[in-house]
């Protein structure tokens, strides 16, 4: 057996260099943290190479002395740590002592450093963790790090990074993290004599985001600062309309640090989870701020990964918090278009004019009598808890589909009366908006209500829905869903397949108010179906949660996901749908429950309710 021995200081600080510097981008972050503590107002990255042959970062901070400088390159040398407690009171970013040894053990480098009360400064330089020189120079007040050649000697390291564009792509992102944490601080970056950014300080997240991603990224994004006793939550969210592909633009800082954190993107997408459309993401730059021993930042050697004390806690929150945000900002999609030039619209005028065909007589249209319509009803709103009631929370819903072929029923004789029209002054109370009047129904489908200076468009079929999906989740936390039993019995045609399902899943069913038999091989009668939904669509609604519903049966885990599923799919069924004819009362009915829904903005599949248009909007289009 080999003999246990104590490894070099040289070999040490280049396993250390393993864990701190993964790259020149994990440099740059390292250099911007110590300049940060030193209360640089100006920061500056300069870069070659991707890094690997320059890292150069310069702040005008505080400095160091001759003999703080020497320390500094030591291992483990830090001026924020002397006591194991007081990793719990950690308010600044570089205190573990690593990051100058470990980057000088894998570079040539060379540190230049003076107080601003003294007249020289200080120069040393240090290879491959070996010192060089150690000298007075000249030089103005603050740090400047250049790092040389990174992994010169590690060749394993070195042939691991990418190509030059990957490796500045990635110290783009930790520059831009850092000022985005640090509006109030000047940073600048150039890449081979380039600059790539120049960002002054300014006062806030929303000026420093607008003049790193731009106006019209900025000008979508919603401003927030809300407070609980244990944290504070502020930052920037994406407007309704305003989504991405991907997760690139949800950051997480805390503290302003930025971090890594699977329990704040798990609380992003509780909160807005019914907003955003099910093939986009979010985006956020969220900014937390809680006392230091409520959080571990001692996790993850580069600090990037935290560990929260009360993780629950946070968690619901920032659920709160963000929901919060969602309904006294109204995430209302607004309709806006670029204003068009006079000649362009001249021109367009001509042609048209030259196009316009002889005007032919309408047909008459004419309307099928044979349909029942059935008003939702509306008793008493009761307040959803935002909370997850399990596990899995009841706002994580899949689409369904809304086209429903009628199930032949009993023949029943109904005479259609004709359309009202809408009586003037017909007042709606649409969310916390004032003065907001009801003016009609386009297509059987959108309702129209004309408020101050804007107009909204309401999708009645999607309103209904989110407002049944939210009294079924209330039913279903106190007295459960009303049942209603069927005088005949609805047979539904199954499948061999489907029929083992509903054994597997018949407690289901009966939670959301079906009464299911087995009759024969393979028929399913429908006994009892839930109060609201029509007859009409009872066996379609049972034959889309067949489908729907695995084969094996659900854990405990699973099962609060697949009865939201559930309830998904029947307040689909149970919704009036497009097409439907309202009359006034019903329409105002359902736009009142609406307005007392927890998330009104979209249906359950994250389907815009209400689209807004401005009056200024309109007027742009006629050219006003």
């Amino acid at each position: 057996m080999p003999k246990i021995k104590i490894l070099s200081a040289d070999v040490a600080n280049k396993i250390a260099a393993g864990e701190v510097v993964e790259r020149p981008a994990s440099v740059v972050k390292e250099l911007i943290e110590n300049a940060i503590d030193a209360e640089s107002p100006s920061i500056r990255v300069e870069i070659r190479a991707g890094g690997k042959r320059l890292i150069r970062v310069s702040d005008n901070g505080s400095g160091m002395e001759r003999e703080d400088a020497l320390l500094a390159l030591e291992r483990h040398a830090t001026s924020k740590v002397s006591r194991i407690e007081d990793l719990e009171k950690i308010h600044t970013f570089g205190f573990r002592g690593e990051a100058l040894a470990s980057i000088a053990s894998v570079s040539q480098f060379e540190l230049l450093t003076r107080t601003a009360d003294a007249i020289q400064g200080t120069k040393i330089n240090v290879e491959g963790g070996v010192f060089r020189s150690v000298e007075e120079s000249g030089c103005s007040p603050g740090t400047h790090i250049s790092i040389n050649n990174l992994f010169h000697n590690v060749p394993a390291r070195l042939k691991f990074l990418k190509t030059d564009t990957t490796e500045i792509n990635h110290i783009i992102k930790q520059v831009t993290w850092a000022a985005l944490a640090h509006p109030k601080i000047h940073f600048s970056l150039s890449h081979n004599g380039k600059s790539i950014l120049d960002v002054r300080a300014c006062d806030s997240n929303l000026e420093r985001a607008r003049l790193l991603y731009g106006k019209e990224f900025a000008d979508n994004l919603i401003e927030f600062d809300e407070e609980l006793p244990d944290f504070k939550l502020s930052g920037l969210l994406g407007k309704p309309d305003f989504t991405k592909p991907n997760r690139e633009y949800q950051l997480f800082f805390m503290n302003q640090r930025p971090i890594r954190s699977q329990m704040l993107g798990a609380a992003l997408k509780e909160a807005l989870g019914a907003t955003i459309q099910k093939d986009r993401q979010a985006v956020a730059l969220l900014f937390l701020t809680l006392e230091p021993d409520t959080v571990d930042v001692n996790v993850h050697p580069a600090k990037i990964e935290v560990r929260f004390r009360n993780e629950r806690t946070i968690f619901s929150g920032i659920v709160r918090m963000i929901r919060n945000v969602i309904h006294k900002e109204k995430f209302i999609p607004k309709i806006e278009t670029q204003p068009t030039s006079t000649e362009e619209v001249e021109n367009k005028a001509t042609s048209t004019r030259q196009q316009i065909p002889t005007p032919q007589p309408r047909p008459q249209r004419t309307f099928s009598t044979g349909k029942t319509v059935e008003p939702i009803e509306t008793p008493q709103q009761e307040d959803v808890p935002m909370e997850k009631v399990e596990s899995k929370s009841l706002e994580a819903q899949p689409t369904v589909d809304e086209d429903v072929k009628p199930t032949p029923e009993v023949p029943r004789t109904v005479v259609q009366p004709p359309q009202q029209a809408i009586p003037e002054g017909a007042m709606l109370k649409l969310l916390d908006f004032e003065n907001v009047e009801l003016k009609t129904n386009l297509f059987k489908t959108y309702i129209v209500a004309e408020g101050e200076d804007k107009i909204f468009f309401i999708d009645q079929h999607v309103a209904a829905e989110r407002v049944l999906y939210e009294r079924f989740v209330n039913q279903m936390k106190t007295d459960g869903i009303p049942v209603q039993i069927l005088l005949l019995p609805v047979t539904l045609e199954a499948t061999p397949q489907q029929v083992a399902i509903l054994k597997v899943h018949e407690e289901i069913f009966k939670k959301i108010g079906f009464e299911l038999e087995e009759f024969g091989a393979n028929t399913i009668l429908i006994r009892a179906i839930p109060a609201p939904l029509p007859t009409r669509t009872a066996a379609q609604t049972v034959t889309d949660l067949l489908d729907k519903l695995p084969e094996q049966p659900h854990t405990e885990v699973e099962l609060p996901e697949a009865l939201d599923n559930a309830l998904v799919t029947l307040a689909c069924r149970s919704a009036v749908k497009a097409g439907d004819t309202l009359d006034t009362k019903e329409m105002i009915n359902l736009i009142r429950e609406l307005s007392e829904a927890k998330l009104p903005f979209n249906c359950p599949h994250s389907r815009p309710i209400i689209i807004e248009m401005g009056r200024d909007e309109l007027e742009r289009r006629f050219h006003r």
